[in-house]
């Protein structure tokens, strides 16, 4: 029996070996999150890969607008920080209406209903978190007013698999200074 011994050891010495290189190819799999910045829409957040740049008039009740978006995808999970300056359009309103506007805007446009909401802030400026769904699909927002710029934070997950980046992805974004377009 104790010629079995090394041999059992030498077994678990390898079993162990793999298991460590299998760890450590898995671990090497992962997606290295970068921060990206982007100085004309004065902001900065982390994303798994290099977001896209869209760009899209949108109309409004007040005029049609430039929504610039910046999206990337993590498998089937999308996350994704609009921009729209509304210039002198939003002058003297009151932001908690602008920031209303847009989460029934994005509910309507999303077809999901309101799941939680709360106030927050960036900085010194106003926002509210929200989190709705859809047939398909669960969206996790933060949208803040920021003079007479609305930013938007989105992370669109299918339903019923959450997915572990959100809080990352959200808490990522920044203001940084802006420069002209």
């Amino acid at each position: 029996m104790t010629d079995r011994m090394p041999s059992i050891m030498q077994c678990r010495i390898t079993l162990c070996a793999a298991f460590l290189c299998f760890a450590a190819a898995a671990g090497a799999q992962t997606t290295e999150w970068k921060s990206y910045s982007y100085p004309a829409d004065g902001f900065q957040a982390s994303y798994p890969s290099a977001p896209e740049i869209q760009k899209r008039n949108i109309p409004t009740d007040a005029g049609t607008f430039e929504l610039r978006s910046y999206i990337a995808q993590d498998g089937d999970v999308a996350m994704f920080v609009g921009v729209c300056d509304y210039g002198s359009q939003v002058t003297g309103k009151d932001p908690q209406v602008l920031l209303q506007g847009a989460k029934n805007g994005a509910l309507q446009n999303s077809n999901s209903h309101l799941v939680s909401e709360k106030k927050i802030t960036l900085g010194v400026y106003p926002g509210v978190e929200f989190e709705a769904v859809s047939d398909a699909a669960h969206f996790t927002v933060r949208i803040y007013m920021v003079g007479t710029t609305l930013y938007q934070t989105l992370v669109v997950a299918p339903l019923g698999k959450p997915y572990a980046g959100t809080t990352q992805f959200l808490d990522s974004f920044q203001l940084i200074a802006r420069t002209g377009n």
